[in-house]
């Protein structure tokens, strides 16, 4: 399309097209062929597109990924999406037949309910960072829990799934560190630290392993699996919630359902 053209069929006039198209041009929106005089999409655009195009992929196939999850194991699941680089957005969930929505012991599971990316919770979408996104992430967290999240990464990343602790205060912590935002710098700082203090984070191979010797329940709230795209990003997550004590056969089997149906939606995106 030459520049007459688009004058044509915008009504702009030349000096106002020129200036956008010149504009577009410098963000890759649109490219042109000197010899002919013209313009076509460019690359960015075609990403953006493809990248549009593969987020709504991604909310379909994670939606049926964790309808068929809570079907299999009676409880509920949900889709958490990256949302930025500090927030994911929780973009579908699946109840079983027994519990209403509104009745669910997770008061935080509806759709657009938004999180933040704050320690010690969504470790799943931290553990694969680069290493210096992981360690300003953990920078975020009390000092004397630093070193348990430094090894709860790595678990994470190794085992392909994160496994929340289930507490009597579990909700009201999410809830407590998805409103730091509205505090002071200094308050944020303090009430964080001290949510992260009272938190035992996670499962170590081993604290697993000892439940298992003294066949003793594993009480979790949540397992959560990561997503990747493409260029192998975390862009969301497949979280269940058995909000139970689990044995560690039925913990290792939920885990690894969790997983392969993520490793599944993964598959499609790349």
């Amino acid at each position: 399309m030459t520049l007459a053209e688009i004058v044509r069929q915008t009504s702009m006039s030349r000096a106002t097209a020129h200036a956008v198209v010149s504009e577009l041009v410098e963000c890759g929106w649109l490219i042109r062929d000197p010899s002919a005089g013209t313009f076509a999409v460019g690359p960015a655009f075609v990403g953006l597109v493809r990248s549009a195009e593969s987020a709504d992929h991604l909310v379909r196939w994670a939606a049926s990924a964790a309808r068929e999850l809570c079907d299999r194991f009676d409880i509920p699941c949900f889709v958490a999406r990256r949302t930025s680089t500090d927030a994911v957005t929780l973009a579908s969930h699946a109840f079983p037949a027994h519990l209403a929505p509104e009745s669910a012991p997770h008061p935080w599971l509806r759709n657009g309910s938004r999180i933040r990316l704050r320690p010690p919770i969504c470790r799943e979408f931290i553990a694969f960072d680069p290493d210096d996104a992981r360690s300003d992430w953990v920078g975020q967290a009390a000092e004397s829990t630093r070193t348990r999240l430094r090894m709860v990464l790595d678990v994470v990343a190794d085992r392909g799934y994160s496994i929340e602790r289930m507490t009597d205060d579990h909700v009201a912590m999410i809830e407590a560190l998805s409103s730091l935002d509205t505090m002071s710098d200094t308050l944020r700082a303090r009430v964080g630290d001290l949510l992260t203090e009272l938190s035992v984070i996670d499962y170590l191979p081993e604290e697993i392993d000892a439940c298992a010797a003294d066949d003793t329940g594993v009480p979790v709230v949540t397992i959560g699996a990561p997503v990747f795209d493409a260029g192998q990003r975390v862009v969301a997550a497949i979280v269940v919630c058995p909000n139970r004590e689990l044995r560690v056969d039925e913990l290792h089997r939920l885990g690894e359902a969790t997983r392969a149906a993520a490793d599944g939606i993964s598959r499609h995106l790349r």
